[in-house]
């Protein structure tokens, strides 16, 4: 389902039974890593596609993205001179594994190797095996994790770290539009439902 360009990946963001949909939609380790990875961490689709075993550091407990790495992936080799990097350079971070992920990363092997052509046709696949008729596309999904972490009250700064945005103004956006929250400050701030 192609999106409108003019959309914000925001206004797209799933609730919590349109996630469970794709989630149940998922049939194998591909689909659960396409799916939970940028659901679960915030992942572009594109960092998505170029994880690699070396990324997880289990002792720790996290997913460190790289300032680059050599990659010979067809759009690495044809546009990147054989190295990938993050689409911003905030884009290197450490992010959580979270239990969502763990049984589905420990089967990584040596990566994800797949397109990131691929990966956006696995996801259509999933989107219309589970059902889910509103727009949806992988970037939904980072955006569905940022609306949570906002709703549950982060603050901007950490939001802009996990996702890798290099302005505030970003993460000050999905905290803004957070009716959620915005709800529940106000029902404090009033004593609603002490």
């Amino acid at each position: 389902m192609p999106r409108n360009k003019l959309r914000s990946a925001r206004e797209d963001a799933l609730n919590p039974v349109e996630a469970k949909m794709l989630l149940d939609a998922c049939h194998d380790l591909l689909d659960n890593l396409t799916i939970r990875l940028p659901l679960y961490t915030g992942m572009r689709i594109g960092e998505v596609q170029h994880l690699k075993q070396s990324w997880l550091d289990w002792d720790k407990g996290i997913i460190t993205i790289p300032a680059r790495q050599q990659c010979q992936c067809y759009e690495c080799r044809k546009w990147r001179n054989e190295v990938w990097t993050p689409k911003t350079r905030a884009g290197q971070r450490s992010l959580v594994i979270v239990p969502e992920l763990e049984p589905y990363l420990t089967q990584l092997g040596d990566g994800i190797n797949r397109s990131r052509q691929a990966l956006e046709q696995r996801f259509e696949r999933i989107r219309f095996r589970s059902g889910l008729m509103k727009v949806a596309y992988p970037h939904c999904l980072r955006a569905t994790f940022a609306t949570t972490l906002a709703e549950q009250g982060i603050s901007a700064p950490a939001l802009c770290y996990l996702l890798g945005w290099e302005s505030l103004q970003t993460a000050e956006a999905y905290i803004q539009s957070s009716m959620k929250r915005a709800h529940s400050e106000f029902k404090e701030l009033v004593g609603i439902g002490r």
